[in-house]
């Protein structure tokens, strides 16, 4: 069970998101959802006009706008500070101290993967990185 599965996290997480005034900010148009993906633990969040006003731990029939998925060695890069939210989830790579010579210049991966409509993810890349902090700040806050 990872850090998502645990209630007292998602309590946490979801009430620094709705007291953030940037994430209210960048998500005062946004009317969606987002599905947060760690191995097999899931966190659905309902996301209208700039709040949080529902969440779950399974996906409802009507599924999500968008999610990022990952496995939890993933995520954890994230909340320990390793690798930034754009390392992880744009294609590249701009650490190569597990590639000294140099063989994987070019590589096109990702850590966390963005997946459904990807044009409400992009138009709502500056509220999850805030989203994204958030989330490191709260399960950190244990």
């Amino acid at each position: 069970m990872s850090f998502l599965a645990n209630s007292a996290f998602q309590r946490r997480f979801v009430k620094a998101l709705n007291a953030n005034a940037e994430f209210v900010t960048q998500t005062a148009w946004f009317d969606g959802s987002v599905l947060l993906e760690v191995d097999d633990d899931r966190l659905w969040l309902k996301i209208y006009r700039g709040k949080v006003i529902d969440q779950d731990t399974t996906v409802p029939p009507f599924g999500y706008t968008f999610k990022f998925s990952g496995t939890e060695a993933g995520w954890k890069l994230l909340l320990s500070g390793k690798r930034r939210w754009a390392d992880l989830t744009f294609p590249g790579k701009r650490y190569f101290d597990d590639d000294p010579k140099l063989r994987r210049v070019g590589e096109m991966e990702v850590v966390i993967a963005t997946e459904g409509n990807r044009l409400e993810a992009m138009r709502m890349t500056e509220a999850m990185f805030v989203l994204a902090y958030t989330l490191k700040d709260a399960a950190n806050a244990r």
